[in-house]
């Protein structure tokens, strides 16, 4: 009997380069943007007017925003995000960094300065250029346009790859958060997700796009419980495995206006789409 395919966890990440947010069910619009992730991020002085203009708003690279490339002491950084009070709390361990409402002016300045406190205290490789500073929060809590790529669309990779990266490495199961994946799937081959690309897939009672592949930066050497740079990923991706750029996961698109995905549906593997 061939094994079951199913969405082992979902993730929302409302805040680009901070902590996700586990759920039972994300939303996702016709473009490929979950509801509710990386509507919030947070730019350096020095980063300039935005690159790009998207259907959700101005887009900076990532390395003119807060990145766990270059900042791996956030990776453990706590956010909760209420839309409807818009109040953000940002939290490591039981310690509040810093609190307030995104929808005014005051609420805004307080979770800056605050937030930029905390940034200012970092050392060794999360050392910030104090030239960088102050810091500026993006967004409105709603429009999701902090994603690495102008076209957002969700992330996804599987259990069965993460553990072969893990033997790799040699170390116990490596954290899925460390990924930063909306979708973690259960019941591939190791890999398998990458020769869906180009394929179209159901899960639940919808249909997506694999679009493409997901090109892994430094940012998945932050462990997510600690923010140390504790291993060397990339190196692992493309020499212990040989490919040619560091990758892992895949991006997907609904085919249609607008999805839902929720915890335990099943992912079946459909045909090419042209």
């Amino acid at each position: 009997m061939a094994k079951q395919v199913q969405v082992q966890n979902l993730f929302q990440y409302p805040v680009k380069s901070l902590a996700g947010v586990a759920t039972q069910s994300l939303t996702v619009d016709g473009e490929g943007r979950a509801l509710g992730d990386r509507v919030l991020a947070f730019r350096f002085n020095d980063s300039g007017p935005a690159m790009r203009q998207t259907s959700q708003g101005g887009w900076w690279y990532k390395d003119r925003l807060l990145s766990l490339m270059h900042i791996p002491a956030a990776a453990p950084v706590s956010c909760e995000f209420d839309s409807q009070s818009t109040v953000l709390s940002l939290r490591l361990g039981d310690r509040i960094i810093s609190e307030g409402e995104i929808g005014s002016v005051d609420g805004r300045t307080k979770i800056e300065q605050s937030f930029e406190g905390f940034l200012k205290d970092l050392s060794g490789d999360s050392e910030i250029d104090q030239n960088r500073f102050p810091i500026h929060l993006e967004g409105d809590g709603v429009s999701g346009r902090f994603h690495d790529r102008p076209a957002g669309q969700i992330s996804m990779h599987s259990v069965e790859s993460g553990l072969a990266l893990s033997d790799a490495i040699g170390e116990s199961p490596l954290m899925e958060q460390r990924f930063r994946s909306n979708v973690v799937i259960r019941g591939l081959h190791p890999w398998q997700e990458l020769e869906l690309i180009g394929s179209t897939i159901t899960i639940g009672a919808y249909r997506y796009e694999v679009t493409g592949p997901i090109i892994r930066c430094r940012a998945v050497h932050a462990n997510p419980s600690t923010g140390l740079v504790d291993q060397q990923i990339l190196r692992v991706l493309t020499k212990e495995f040989g490919q040619e750029e560091p990758t892992f996961g895949v991006l997907l698109k609904p085919v249609g206006e607008e999805a839902v995905i929720h915890v335990g549906d099943v992912v079946e593997v459909g045909a090419q789409h042209e």
